[in-house]
């Protein structure tokens, strides 16, 4: 991958809980950091679920290694207003240069 291939703009988020002041929490999103990527589609597919279609569509997010995030698959990734669910992490060759996220695009996660 070259550098010039990074071409949007993301956010990296983490799933958060704040106190709703009733004794439970609510789930809030925590922005880790804004940073270029190149977003490539992979595949879709259309599952009937629930008696109604479900469509699933996964990209390849591909940015620079970052030594000060760990990313899991309990985050997402934010680009304008789509929003992409980590489903699995890649480091590129093992060598901490690159890291390819295959991610589903949707809200729910």
């Amino acid at each position: 991958m070259r550098i010039g291939e990074l071409r949007k703009c993301v956010t990296v988020q983490s799933e958060s809980q704040t106190s709703d002041n009733a004794g439970g929490y609510a789930l809030a999103w925590t922005n880790l950091a804004t940073v270029w990527a190149n977003i490539k589609p992979a595949s879709g597919s259309e599952v009937y679920t629930a008696q109604h279609l479900e469509g699933h569509i996964t990209h390849h997010i591909t940015m620079r290694w970052r030594s000060d995030i760990t990313l899991t698959t309990d985050m997402r990734i934010l680009y304008g207003a789509r929003v992409f669910n980590i489903r699995a992490l890649l480091n590129t060759d093992e060598s901490n240069q690159w890291i390819d996220l295959l991610v589903e695009e949707g809200s729910a996660v």
